[in-house]
């Protein structure tokens, strides 16, 4: 149907805009056989925002050897099954549920869940804060990150990820995917009132498992040179004008040894490497 596709079209640009993704070798402060990848939330709110029952996003991590075999993965997904295995990769997500009190009053577990209409408490949530981001405003509205860590102004977040050997390149991908198994079938079995949970997951099943949308890729050579900070193969006047340029503007980009702070310690560190490569 031309409006159905043309709806899903404006939602997959939506999402491909909402924000950027980096991936560099961080400078300075790391180990050199380290790879930092780099989320930068250019939404109006959270990322990911919405429902938040069922809704996650992650980074997918793929290592290449030099005859382009896939030696390591991070953040795997099946397709097949909607089987989900997040060990060694960040995943961002909220999780809500009872406290002790609502489980004595419910007689329901305490702890996380997917009882929509009883949860009453944040037991984690690390999305990405939007721009203009502060602890205590977002506390104000009881929206502050819980079992994780934003500074004042952060709209990004960095995760790193050890290099295996022989690694010469790493392909990395942004996934976001709006209903899990777990939620789904959450739904389907805790239902005995009615045919609606399963007639959900029947539907769920028909239309590909909620299969995870790709919001953003990266690609990098893991050659030791890291001062390539366009990532464009090749470390030039470029890489330096780039640098300059975002360290003006203040950018996330701009923070080449991930401290959290972009200041002068990011100049000399860029400096230093850009050095060294072209030596």
């Amino acid at each position: 149907i031309p409006m159905v596709e043309a709806s899903e079209a404006r939602n997959l640009a939506l999402m491909q805009a909402a924000s950027d993704l980096q991936a560099l070798k961080p400078m300075g402060l790391f180990d050199p056989d380290t790879l930092l990848v780099r989320v930068i939330n250019h939404a109006g709110h959270k990322l990911p925002t919405g429902y938040p029952e069922g809704r996650r996003m992650w980074l997918n991590v793929r290592f290449y050897d030099a005859s382009n075999a896939m030696i390591a993965e991070r953040g795997i997904y099946d397709n097949a099954t909607a089987a989900f295995n997040g060990a060694g990769t960040k995943v961002y997500e909220a999780k809500l549920g009872l406290d002790a009190a609502m489980a004595a009053l419910t007689g329901k577990p305490q702890g996380p869940g997917f009882h929509f209409a009883l949860n009453n408490t944040w037991f984690f949530d690390n999305r990405i804060p939007p721009r203009g981001f502060t602890n205590a405003g977002f506390a104000s509205v009881q929206a502050a990150p819980v079992g994780y860590t934003y500074q004042d102004g952060q709209y990004w977040d960095n995760t790193l990820y050890e290099i295996p050997a022989g690694a010469v390149r790493a392909e990395v991908a942004l996934l976001h995917q709006t209903t899990t198994k777990e939620f789904i079938e959450f739904l389907r079995d805790k239902n005995t009132t009615d045919a609606r949970g399963i007639v959900a997951y029947e539907i769920w099943e028909a239309l590909g498992k909620s299969a995870p949308v790709t919001m953003a890729t990266a690609t990098i050579n893991l050659a030791p040179c890291n001062a390539d900070y366009n990532a464009s193969g090749e470390v030039d006047v470029i890489d330096f004008l780039d640098f300059i340029d975002a360290f003006g503007q203040t950018l996330p980009g701009a923070d080449v040894n991930a401290d959290g702070s972009i200041d002068v310690l990011d100049v000399l560190d860029f400096f230093d490497a850009f050095g060294v490569c072209l030596g």
